[in-house]
């Protein structure tokens, strides 16, 4: 007997006839035993609670069935999902871009500045690149007024600069409010909203707002105005002067 069988009590099925075998006799027994507090042990239950069990069967020495322990996992358990009832949550969109760049309006394409572009007979792109790939844009020109690559247009912050990838006839720019003026080949010039770039053979390259967010509808725009490729130079003369 064990020194902890001393406070069981044992409560038996009345009439039941004794076998002659007490393995066999306890297997209809009931047994109120207390449970002892196990030092330190979170949640262990009082030292006056009574749990009543039913005894087992004593086991064999040689049987081969091993016990299992399960035990409840304490501490909070993360959750693995969204809570019952709750919205699913979308992937999150990267925000779209914040940089204000110009744009430049070629023919019926509306292009924006967010990398270089390259306008001419037969665009090609340069044998040393240096950030950016360049767009090449391709333009009729009959009478070859238009070089292969003529100029090149790239923003500044949210300016578009312009420069001459020195063209044979030269490029005419027109800024908004002042006088035109025709760049020297290789030179490169800033030029601001509502500037006009003449390369020949009507072809012109309007510079846009850097606020533009959508592009306006080919069909919808205004025809612009025939302008000579080279601007008038010197002082007109008088009826006099002239007869």
């Amino acid at each position: 007997m064990r020194d902890d069988d001393i406070d069981d009590t044992v409560i038996r099925r009345p009439g039941a006839p004794p076998s002659g075998d007490p393995a066999e006799d306890a297997l209809g027994d009931t047994v109120i035993r207390p449970v002892p507090q196990v030092p330190g042990e979170h949640g262990a239950p009082a030292v006056d609670d009574t749990v009543v069990r039913r005894e087992a069967a004593p086991r064999p020495a040689d049987d081969p069935i091993d016990d299992t322990v399960v035990r409840a996992r304490r501490g909070p358990v993360e959750p693995s999902g969204p809570p019952a009832g709750a919205a699913p949550r979308l992937p999150s969109v990267p925000p779209a871009p914040t940089t204000r760049v110009p744009s430049i309006r070629v023919g019926d394409r509306v292009l924006r500045l967010d990398r270089p572009v390259i306008v001419g007979r037969r665009p090609s792109l340069p044998r040393i690149l240096r950030g950016p790939t360049p767009e090449l844009v391709t333009v009729p020109s009959r009478s070859g007024q238009v070089s292969s690559s003529h100029v090149l247009v790239h923003a500044e912050g949210e300016v578009a600069v312009v420069e001459d990838l020195r063209s044979t006839n030269g490029t005419v720019v027109r800024p908004a409010g002042a006088a035109p003026f025709r760049m020297p080949a290789g030179a490169s010039n800033v030029v601001l909203t509502g500037t006009v770039v003449e390369i020949g053979d009507g072809n012109v390259i309007e510079v846009l707002s850097p606020h533009l967010r959508v592009a306006p509808p080919s069909g919808g725009l205004p025809p612009l105005p025939t302008r000579p490729s080279d601007p008038a130079t010197g002082t007109p003369r008088t009826p006099r002067e002239r007869s």
